[in-house]
Parts: C-alpha cells; sequence; structure tokens
C-alpha cells in the first residue's frame, strides 16, 4: 500500500474540558471546532516482513510502550487474526504541543486502517472509531463539527471563510498530556461544574452566531472560552504577549481573535479575507514562528 491516509487537526472554538464516560466516550459539555487542513498527519500501513508490529512517527522508531498503545486500540475494530503490520505516520503538528496532534494522528490511523484491512466503514462508523482513540478527534472528519453530550457528532454550515493562524511560542512535548490535565481539572476544580455550565451556553450561542455568520458574535465567544479553563493553565508569559498583539490589532480595526487550547500557543481566528494583510501586521509583532493553518 503506497497511499497515505490524511488526519487533520481541528481547534475548538468552544471547548471541552474532561469526559463524563469513556465507554461510551461522551464530553461533559457539548463543544464546537474548526478543522485546520493544514495541520494534517499522514498514515500508512504495510505488512510487516519480520512478524512483529512496527510504528514510526516521521522515520523514528516509537517505544514498544507506544507500539502496544497503538496496536490496543487498533484491536479493537481491526480483525484477531491478522498479519504483522508496520504503521509509519508523518506529521506537520509537533506532537503534544497542544496543536491537536492527538486528533489529526488518530484520524489517520483509523483511514489507514480502513483501507488496509478493507472494513468498508461509513464516515459515521469512523468516527465512533476514533473517539476511541482521542475524543476530539471525531470532530476533525468535518470543517466545522459540534461534538455533543450524547457523543453524536454534527456537521455545521457557515457562510463565512474562515482562517487560522498559531502564534507558535514552543513546539515541545508538553509535560503533562491534555488527557491527564483534564482529569485533573475534573476532580480537583472547584469551578469545573460552573465551568460547564458556561460553557453549555457558548454553545448554544456560538450555534447560532455560525448560522447568523456573525463574526464579532463567533470571536467574542471563542476567546471567552479559551480564558476560563478551570484550575490549569499551560499558558505563559509569552502566550500572554501573543494574546496582547491581538488585541492589540483588534483595537487598530483588524477582526482577529485568539483562542487556547491545552498549551501554550496561541490560534488566531480571522476572516480569509484579511489573512494577508494580518499576517503582515502580526509579523511585524511577533518574531517567532507563525504558521498558516488553512490552505
Amino acid at each position: 500500500m503506497d497511499s497515505y491516509s490524511l488526519g487533520y487537526a481541528n481547534i475548538a472554538l468552544v471547548k471541552y474540558w474532561g469526559k463524563k464516560s469513556k465507554d461510551p466516550v461522551l464530553p461533559y459539555n457539548p463543544n464546537i471546532s474548526l478543522r485546520l487542513d493544514n495541520l494534517l498527519s499522514k498514515t500508512k500501513i504495510e505488512k510487516n516482513d519480520n512478524n512483529i508490529d512496527e510504528f514510526y512517527i516521521n522515520d523514528e522508531k516509537q517505544s514498544q510502550e507506544e507500539v502496544d498503545k497503538m496496536i490496543k486500540f487498533i484491536s479493537k475494530f481491526t480483525p484477531t487474526n491478522r498479519e504483522a503490520i508496520t504503521i509509519r505516520s508523518y506529521n506537520t503538528v509537533p506532537t503534544a504541543a497542544g496543536l491537536s496532534s492527538s486528533s489529526s494522528g488518530t484520524m489517520a490511523l483509523v483511514l489507514a486502517c480502513n483501507e488496509y484491512f478493507k472494513l468498508n466503514k461509513t464516515t459515521k462508523e469512523l468516527v465512533e472509531i476514533a473517539k476511541e482513540g482521542s475524543g476530539s478527534s471525531c470532530r476533525s472528519f468535518y470543517k466545522l463539527a459540534a461534538w455533543l453530550e450524547d457523543g453524536s457528532v454534527e456537521e455545521l454550515e457557515c457562510s463565512l471563510d474562515f482562517g487560522m493562524m498559531v502564534l507558535v511560542v514552543n513546539e515541545d512535548r508538553k509535560k503533562i498530556s491534555s488527557r491527564v490535565a483534564m482529569e485533573r481539572c475534573v476532580q480537583t476544580s472547584t469551578t469545573f461544574d460552573a465551568w460547564v455550565e458556561k460553557a453549555k451556553g457558548d454553545f448554544v450561542l456560538m450555534k447560532e452566531a455560525l448560522k447568523d455568520a456573525d463574526f464579532e458574535k463567533i470571536g467574542e465567544i471563542t476567546e471567552s472560552t479559551s480564558t476560563s479553563t478551570p484550575s490549569f493553565s499551560f499558558l505563559t508569559e509569552e502566550s500572554h504577549m501573543a494574546m496582547d498583539i491581538v488585541k492589540e490589532l483588534r483595537s487598530k480595526g483588524y477582526k482577529c481573535y485568539f483562542t487556547m487550547d491545552a498549551g501554550p500557543n496561541v490560534k488566531v481566528l480571522y476572516l480569509r479575507e484579511d489573512q494577508d494583510k494580518l499576517y503582515e501586521e502580526i509579523s511585524k509583532l511577533w518574531k517567532k514562528k507563525i504558521i498558516l493553518c488553512m490552505e
């Protein structure tokens, strides 16, 4: 098999934080995301002639622990009497840096399995499978997606053409994974219940704003959900500097809003028609790496 299956990162405009159930996989609150077509993973599966399962990321052989993790996941939906395989993945997304690498990687892996093992699963079925590997990956199958409290995933529509860029603070692997951070907040935060209720309200408001193509409202909700993660923060001083740049440009009339995920890097939401001039202005103020996320 020479072709690669592609999986995409997504960034939540309305966040979820923690799972209320792992079997089935259910989020505490409904959430909405935007897929980033330039931040992707590609994966292919090949027969392993040495009769051992192997896993490579960007041509780097992974530990047995990582191999076991991948095999445990795919064994849930692939043949039990299969031949040994090699999984080869390539990421344009820095791994575990708060840029949704688990979403893109899981989507690509599920699609690669579907092709290699000739599973012939529908998109809806693949979405359900992907959730078992990474909850947020279920949203990557659609440009705009809502993941609901009952576990279902809806494709959303909006007449606006969004853009997103990342102001890179740090591409290193996080010291604490998103999953661990979520579990810690659920177990220890005294404000978690209030945060969930706010997120549910934001979800309703965001769906209305998307339907009305109200970019100002979309941006305001996006920012408000990114600055209230309960009792835990991945932000650094540079993260706050990047957010201040976005606020400064908005005060000058630029239509742009920031959002955060479980990492220090700042994502900027804008309308695609403004990309060139906004990129030019941000480049004057942000001297580190900038990633354009949309095709």
